[in-house]
């Protein structure tokens, strides 16, 4: 196993604000000690309704969000600290002396600085809307300039340029698009240039949050058949986040599904697909439509509405929704468990 990002009982929480002087008044947990791993060159699919905490983490690993974590590392370094602030190593010249050195243990010698240079350039994200991520002001020479100037200040003006026409290439852009702005592309031409400036740094790992879901059938194609085609050539890993379960099928190599911020199934496509275990996931692969007429998937209705993340149930956060529950499942959070090679579900009672 060739492994490149290990995350452990990652932890995302909000603050709510209340009352007249604006204070917190309560934590809201998106995300609960959620464990997984990506293995170098392979695509996990995230999968799961909307407000279950699939961009919360995606957010997270890049560092847009504040978490907790025992460990997130990329190919064996500590990404961030495993302080209870969990700030990220830009901030580190608040921590005190103690905090640096343990980070500097982690990061093998490595100053603040040079792990963040190090370390940032090999984990990229991919935006769900293509035109909010992109900056309206900059053309796309100027977008896709930024992190090569950041990363590789040593490029000269021509070979910058050569790199930027490369990189247009690459996506299927013209060269000469360089010279336009966001605006005056189309919604699946926006997202190949959010692949170019992702690709940019020659990342080891792309985090894609929802990709292709703002897209046309036709284009969502196009869009998948290249990040494909890139994956097979730079040898890249996704974190493809989405909930459009055949998308997720057809891209990624496993699946881990998520639900209220907790992970309840995790293995290969193919298993998750066709062979679910956990009744969540069935329920969701039951919403699946099929392309014939002469099939007829029997459909799974879910009873009840999903429980609010500020008042989650006792217990297993599913089972007042779940057709399998028992009122042992109200005592404790099922932790996941090896059902068969490979395939982990966190449930007791399932087959």
């Amino acid at each position: 196993m060739n492994e490149l990002l290990r995350v452990e009982q990652l932890r995302v929480r909000f603050p709510v604000y209340g009352g007249v002087l604006q204070r917190i008044v309560a934590w809201l947990p998106a995300v609960t000690d959620v464990s997984f791993h990506i293995e170098r060159g392979e695509t996990l699919g995230l999968v799961g309704e909307s407000g279950s905490g699939k961009t919360t983490i995606g957010r997270a690993l890049v560092g847009l969000l504040r978490f907790t974590a025992p460990e997130v590392a990329i190919e064996g370094h500590a990404w961030f600290t495993p302080s209870e602030q969990a700030r990220p190593i830009e901030l580190l010249s608040v921590f005190d002396g103690r905090e640096r050195r343990k980070l500097r243990e982690l990061a093998d010698g490595l100053s603040p600085h040079e792990l963040r240079t190090r370390l940032r350039r090999h984990i990229q994200m991919v935006f769900q809307d293509p035109l909010a991520s992109l900056n309206p002001r900059l053309s796309v020479e100027q977008i896709l300039a930024e992190p090569l100037q950041l990363h590789f200040p040593e490029l000269s003006k021509s070979e910058l340029r050569d790199r930027i026409a490369w990189l247009l290439e690459k996506v299927g852009l013209q060269p000469e698009d360089r010279f336009r702005y966001p605006h005056e592309f189309s919604g699946g031409q926006r997202q190949r240039i959010g692949l170019a400036r992702a690709l940019a740094t020659h990342p080891d790992l792309v985090i894609c949050d929802e990709p292709v879901s703002a897209l046309d059938v036709s284009v969502q194609a196009q869009v998948l058949n290249l990040m494909e085609d890139l994956q097979e050539e730079f040898g890249m890993a996704y974190l493809f986040i989405a909930h459009d379960l055949s998308v997720v099928h057809h891209i990624s190599r496993r699946i881990a599904v998520l639900y209220l911020g907790h992970l309840v199934e995790l293995g290969s496509a193919d298993e998750v697909y066709f062979a679910p275990l956990h009744p969540y996931t069935r329920a969701l692969i039951s919403a699946v439509p099929i392309a014939s007429p002469r099939h007829k998937r029997e459909r799974i209705v879910l009873r009840g509405e999903i429980p609010s993340l500020l008042n989650k149930p006792s217990g297993c956060p599913f089972h007042p929704r779940c057709p399998i529950a028992r009122a042992e499942c109200a005592q404790f959070v099922p932790p996941l468990e090896e059902k068969t090679p490979g395939h982990w579900v966190a449930c007791p009672y399932v087959d």
